[in-house]
């Protein structure tokens, strides 16, 4: 068995919940928060918990005890290291068959290689996408959608205030030109964290459309697009993922070269780097 708490938002736990499935074939899953996987999903091989369904001083006082029963080896543990640039998984035993995963993202190329996710998103979010994009973009059928995710809110003073991993209007321009000389008419769907950002500085363009939906109605839609344009964000690339999935033909997908590190000029994450992306 395999205890995780969650860490992240949806596009981190479904890296996590994908390297946990592919690593530890024949354990069990207890995820404990984790309502946003769930719901983005049609199914979980997994126990989910919802951090709502128990008083929160519980929360915590389970999990430090598991923290204790782990530093006594009680119990064992599941972490990523990096070691020279080289990402390792490490899982040490305890005396039960029962593992606490500590704080680990798995994204690095050593997990984007190996990992092969089946999932399937819910289908009332599908359903939900479809119906908003049957209303809203004419000709569907022949439409060249790509989508293009805008991350802001936290990304404007993360990792740090003086290198933050937002990206500026000019890169999306930037981006989406491109995407026009690589795409037959295309029409762009903007999925964003903040409207009025969209809305001021893209809401007079005729061949862009600013979707209002919820986050997970959001991944759906992406996964309906051919293309994609990528912010530096863990919910782009399962976008541009299902996306993928979902296309006949290739698509293409363009993304921030060093990702959260544009501005330095550093891989962030180090090693962060897939192979059917286009960086620029």
């Amino acid at each position: 068995m395999i205890i995780s708490f969650e860490n992240g938002r949806v596009g981190n736990q479904l890296f996590q919940y994908a390297a946990l499935k592919e690593l530890f074939l024949n354990h069990r899953l207890v995820l404990l928060g984790y309502k946003e996987l769930e719901q983005a999903l049609e199914s979980i091989d997994a126990i989910v918990i919802e951090k709502d369904k128990l008083p929160q001083i519980l929360l915590l006082f389970f999990y430090y005890v598991l923290i204790i029963l782990s530093n006594l080896r009680i119990i064992g543990t599941i972490e990523e290291s990096r070691k020279k640039s080289i990402y390792v998984v490490n899982k040490s035993r305890g005396l039960f068959s029962i593992y606490l995963m500590k704080s680990s993202f798995f994204q690095h190329s050593y997990i984007l290689n190996i990992v092969k996710p089946d999932f399937e998103l819910n289908k009332s979010h599908i359903s939900d996408a479809s119906e908003w994009l049957c209303g809203n973009v004419k000709n569907l059928n022949d439409s060249n959608l790509v989508f293009v995710n805008i991350r802001r809110g936290d990304y404007l003073n993360w990792p740090n205030p003086e290198y933050p991993a937002v990206l500026d209007k000019h890169w999306y321009i930037m981006a989406m030109d491109q995407m026009r000389e690589k795409v037959k008419n295309p029409i762009f769907l903007l999925l964003t964290d903040d409207l009025y950002y969209a809305k001021d500085c893209f809401g007079d363009q005729l061949d862009i459309m600013i979707s209002e939906n919820d986050q997970l109605v959001d991944l759906a839609l992406m996964s309906q697009c051919k293309h994609g344009i990528l912010s530096a964000s863990t919910f782009a690339w399962w976008g541009a993922w299902f996306s993928k999935e979902h296309s006949v033909n290739e698509g293409t997908y363009l993304a921030p070269k060093y990702w959260c590190g544009h501005r330095i000029k550093e891989w962030k994450p180090e090693g962060f780097i897939t192979n059917w992306i286009t960086y620029i």
